[in-house]
Protein backbone atom coordinates (compact mmCIF):
# COMPACT_ATOMS: atom_id res chain seq x y z
CA UNK A 1 0.00 0.00 0.00
CA UNK A 2 1.62 3.41 -1.21
CA UNK A 3 1.61 6.22 1.18
CA UNK A 4 -1.42 8.07 -0.52
CA UNK A 5 -3.47 4.78 -0.39
CA UNK A 6 -2.62 5.00 3.26
CA UNK A 7 -3.94 8.80 4.12
CA UNK A 8 -6.52 8.19 1.72
CA UNK A 9 -8.32 5.32 3.75
CA UNK A 10 -6.62 2.29 1.93
CA UNK A 11 -7.93 3.37 -1.00
CA UNK A 12 -6.19 2.65 -4.53
CA UNK A 13 -8.85 3.94 -7.17
CA UNK A 14 -10.74 7.15 -7.37
CA UNK A 15 -14.23 6.47 -8.82
CA UNK A 16 -16.88 8.37 -9.99
CA UNK A 17 -20.17 8.81 -10.77
CA UNK A 18 -20.02 11.07 -13.28
CA UNK A 19 -17.26 9.65 -16.20
CA UNK A 20 -18.87 10.53 -18.96
CA UNK A 21 -19.28 13.95 -17.68
CA UNK A 22 -15.67 13.99 -17.37
CA UNK A 23 -14.89 12.13 -20.60
CA UNK A 24 -16.95 15.42 -22.24
CA UNK A 25 -14.81 17.70 -20.99
CA UNK A 26 -11.47 15.96 -21.62
CA UNK A 27 -9.60 16.75 -24.49
CA UNK A 28 -5.90 16.58 -25.25
CA UNK A 29 -6.67 18.20 -28.69
CA UNK A 30 -8.98 20.71 -27.63
CA UNK A 31 -7.54 24.09 -25.74
CA UNK A 32 -10.99 25.03 -24.33
CA UNK A 33 -11.15 21.64 -22.48
CA UNK A 34 -8.97 19.76 -20.17
CA UNK A 35 -6.21 17.80 -21.40
CA UNK A 36 -6.16 15.27 -18.58
CA UNK A 37 -8.97 13.64 -16.69
CA UNK A 38 -6.33 14.34 -13.72
CA UNK A 39 -6.83 18.13 -14.60
CA UNK A 40 -10.58 17.59 -14.52
CA UNK A 41 -10.42 16.17 -11.59
CA UNK A 42 -8.70 18.58 -10.05
CA UNK A 43 -10.90 21.42 -11.38
CA UNK A 44 -13.85 19.37 -10.61
CA UNK A 45 -12.72 18.65 -7.09
CA UNK A 46 -11.93 22.45 -6.02
CA UNK A 47 -15.34 23.79 -7.33
CA UNK A 48 -17.15 21.19 -4.76
CA UNK A 49 -15.09 22.00 -1.95
CA UNK A 50 -15.52 25.55 -2.92
CA UNK A 51 -19.53 25.58 -3.66
CA UNK A 52 -19.48 23.14 -0.18
CA UNK A 53 -21.56 20.82 -2.91
CA UNK A 54 -23.63 17.97 -1.12
CA UNK A 55 -24.58 15.13 -2.45
CA UNK A 56 -27.59 13.41 -4.19
CA UNK A 57 -29.29 11.94 -2.20
CA UNK A 58 -31.97 9.97 -5.11
CA UNK A 59 -29.88 6.94 -5.01
CA UNK A 60 -27.34 4.64 -5.85
CA UNK A 61 -25.04 5.51 -8.40
CA UNK A 62 -22.58 2.66 -10.55
CA UNK A 63 -19.39 3.96 -10.10
CA UNK A 64 -16.41 4.20 -12.71
CA UNK A 65 -12.70 3.94 -12.43
CA UNK A 66 -10.92 7.50 -13.28
CA UNK A 67 -7.91 7.81 -11.62
CA UNK A 68 -5.38 5.93 -9.15
CA UNK A 69 -4.82 7.74 -5.84
CA UNK A 70 -1.71 8.46 -6.46
CA UNK A 71 -1.76 10.46 -9.07
CA UNK A 72 -4.64 13.18 -7.17
CA UNK A 73 -2.43 14.09 -4.39
CA UNK A 74 1.01 14.41 -4.57
CA UNK A 75 1.48 17.27 -2.49
CA UNK A 76 -0.72 16.59 0.23
CA UNK A 77 -3.02 19.47 -0.52
CA UNK A 78 -6.28 18.00 -0.83
CA UNK A 79 -5.07 16.19 1.98
CA UNK A 80 -4.94 19.15 3.92
CA UNK A 81 -7.97 20.97 2.68
CA UNK A 82 -10.16 17.81 3.39
CA UNK A 83 -8.92 17.64 7.08
CA UNK A 84 -9.71 21.34 7.75
CA UNK A 85 -12.60 20.93 6.07
CA UNK A 86 -14.03 17.75 8.08
CA UNK A 87 -11.15 17.41 11.11
CA UNK A 88 -13.30 14.66 13.00
CA UNK A 89 -13.57 12.33 9.54
CA UNK A 90 -11.45 9.22 9.01
CA UNK A 91 -9.32 8.81 5.93
CA UNK A 92 -12.05 6.75 4.05
CA UNK A 93 -14.61 9.10 5.21
CA UNK A 94 -12.66 12.36 3.27
CA UNK A 95 -11.64 10.35 0.65
CA UNK A 96 -15.55 9.71 0.13
CA UNK A 97 -16.59 13.73 0.88
CA UNK A 98 -13.47 14.45 -1.68
CA UNK A 99 -15.16 12.27 -4.74
CA UNK A 100 -18.73 13.52 -3.63
CA UNK A 101 -17.07 17.37 -4.00
CA UNK A 102 -15.38 16.00 -7.56
CA UNK A 103 -18.44 14.64 -8.88
CA UNK A 104 -20.88 17.73 -8.15
CA UNK A 105 -17.93 20.17 -9.06
CA UNK A 106 -17.34 18.32 -12.54
CA UNK A 107 -21.39 18.52 -13.38
CA UNK A 108 -20.97 22.21 -12.40
CA UNK A 109 -18.10 22.41 -14.91
CA UNK A 110 -19.94 21.03 -17.67
CA UNK A 111 -22.95 23.16 -17.28
CA UNK A 112 -20.79 25.99 -17.52
CA UNK A 113 -18.92 24.53 -20.14
CA UNK A 114 -22.09 24.31 -22.38
CA UNK A 115 -23.32 28.35 -21.67
CA UNK A 116 -19.76 29.53 -22.05
CA UNK A 117 -18.06 27.38 -24.53
CA UNK A 118 -15.30 27.42 -22.54
CA UNK A 119 -13.30 26.63 -19.15
CA UNK A 120 -12.01 29.24 -17.89
CA UNK A 121 -14.90 31.49 -18.50
CA UNK A 122 -17.42 28.90 -17.04
CA UNK A 123 -14.74 28.79 -13.51
CA UNK A 124 -14.83 32.22 -13.90
CA UNK A 125 -18.58 32.17 -12.93
CA UNK A 126 -18.53 29.72 -10.73
CA UNK A 127 -16.00 30.92 -8.79
CA UNK A 128 -16.35 34.64 -9.21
Amino acid sequence: MSGAERTWGGASKVYTTRYETYKRITDSENPHKFSRLIDAFHAAAAVGIRLRAVPDTGGTEKREELVNVYSIDPDGVLWAVMSAIHPEASGAERFEKLMIYADQGIERLEEGFTIYGNLQMALDALLG
